[in-house]
C-alpha cells in the first residue's frame, strides 16, 4: 500500500499593499512576477515574500519604531499570528525594499545619504533590515503597517502560504523601481481599472489578488486616509482558508471559500 502523500505546511509570508492618492482615486503598487518565477509566473501581485529567519531575530525586533506589545495587540492578535507578528512586519518591509526599492514609513521626502539604491543592493547582497536600519538612521516602521488580511493557500499544491497582507501609504518622494529578477514590471491601479483589465485577460492576477483588490473597491474613491482608518479600527482577520473545487478525476475546477456552495465537501 502506497502512503499518502503528507500536506504540504504553510510558510509564513507577509505581503503589501501600498497606496497612495491618484488623480482617479486611490491607487495601489502592484508589481508582475517573472515569466522563469516558480510560484505565480506573470501573475501581478503586491510585493511580498516568504518570512526568513531573520526577520524575527531580537536585532530586527529591536530595531521597530513599536515594542512588542504593540505589535501583539495590533497585528499577532488580531491576526491570530500570536508572537510572530514582528516576524511577518519586518518580512513585508523587506520585501517590499527587496522587490521595488521603497523603505516604507519613511519621512516623506526624506534622503539617506547616497540613496536608497546602495541600501537596496546591500539587502540583495544578504545583509540584514537592521543593519541597513542603522546605516538608513531609520527605524523599521513596522507602526506604518495596518493588518488587511489573512489568506493560506489551499491544501492539495505544492507550495502553500500562509500570508498577512497589509496596508500603508506610499512613502511620498521615493520612486519604486522593479528588481529586474523576482519583479519584471510595476504598475500604480485603480482597483476598479485593474478588475475590469483583469476580466478582459490583459491583466493577470491570481484568485488571492483579485479577491484583494476586490477588497479595495468599497474605499476606491474614498482617499487612502479612509482605507487605513478603516485597517486600524479591525478587531479581528481570522485566516481565510480556501479550498480547492475539483472535477471526479480531480482536476483543479476553481477556488471555493468558506460559506460557497461545495466549500464543506471540498474539505
Amino acid at each position: 500500500m502506497t502512503p499518502a502523500t503528507p500536506a504540504v505546511v504553510p510558510r509564513p509570508a507577509a505581503t503589501t499593499l501600498i497606496l497612495r492618492d491618484g488623480a482617479v482615486g486611490v491607487e495601489v503598487l502592484m508589481v508582475r512576477r517573472s515569466l522563469q518565477a516558480s510560484f505565480m509566473p506573470g501573475a501581478y501581485v503586491f510585493p511580498g515574500g516568504a518570512v526568513d529567519g531573520a526577520d524575527g531575530s531580537p536585532a530586527a525586533l529591536a530595531a521597530c519604531n513599536e515594542g512588542a506589545a504593540s505589535l501583539a495587540t495590533r497585528i499577532g492578535r488580531v491576526t491570530q499570528v500570536g508572537d510572530q507578528a514582528g516576524a511577518y512586519a519586518v518580512a513585508a518591509l523587506r520585501e517590499c525594499f527587496e522587490e521595488c526599492g521603497l523603505w516604507l514609513g519613511a519621512p516623506d521626502h526624506h534622503a539617506v545619504a547616497g540613496g536608497w539604491a546602495p541600501l537596496r543592493a546591500r539587502l540583495h547582497a544578504g545583509e540584514s533590515m537592521a543593519d541597513l536600519a542603522r546605516t538608513a538612521g531609520l527605524p523599521l516602521a513596522t507602526a506604518a503597517l495596518q493588518p488587511w488580511s489573512h489568506w493560506v493557500t489551499p491544501v492539495g499544491l505544492p507550495k502553500r502560504f500562509d500570508t498577512l497582507f497589509f496596508v500603508t501609504r506610499a512613502p511620498a518622494g521615493q520612486v519604486p523601481e522593479v528588481d529586474a529578477g523576482e519583479t519584471t514590471a510595476l504598475a500604480w491601479v485603480h482597483p476598479p481599472e485593474a478588475l475590469a483589465a483583469h476580466a478582459r485577460g490583459e491583466f493577470p492576477m491570481e484568485f488571492a489578488t483579485v479577491r484583494t483588490v476586490e477588497s479595495l473597491q468599497p474605499f476606491a474613491d474614498a482617499g487612502v486616509a479612509a482605507l487605513l482608518a478603516h485597517a486600524a479600527a479591525h478587531a479581528s482577520l481570522p485566516p481565510l482558508h480556501p479550498r480547492l473545487k475539483r472535477d471526479a478525476e480531480g482536476k483543479i475546477r476553481g477556488v471555493l471559500l468558506p460559506g460557497q456552495p461545495g466549500y464543506d465537501e471540498a474539505g
